[in-house]
């Protein structure tokens, strides 16, 4: 899930925040494997890197099957 937060600026809206929030279902993974894959995903992702300027969170969790 990606919430993006914006706020007035004049005239118009920015961007001020985004959350991205992920929960998967991973057998072969521990949680911290999971979080490290995640956050690498985030810090290479094209759309992060446009982004750059807004900062963005991440919460990323495993379920057990």
């Amino acid at each position: 899930t990606a919430t993006v937060h914006r706020r007035s600026s004049g005239a118009s809206f920015d961007i001020s925040g985004i959350e991205l929030v992920t929960n998967a279902v991973v057998a072969a993974l521990t949680e911290a494997q999971f979080t490290e894959l995640a956050a690498d995903a985030k810090a290479t992702c094209p759309i992060s890197k446009a982004l750059a300027a807004v900062p963005i969170s991440l919460q990323a969790t495993v379920t057990p099957p």
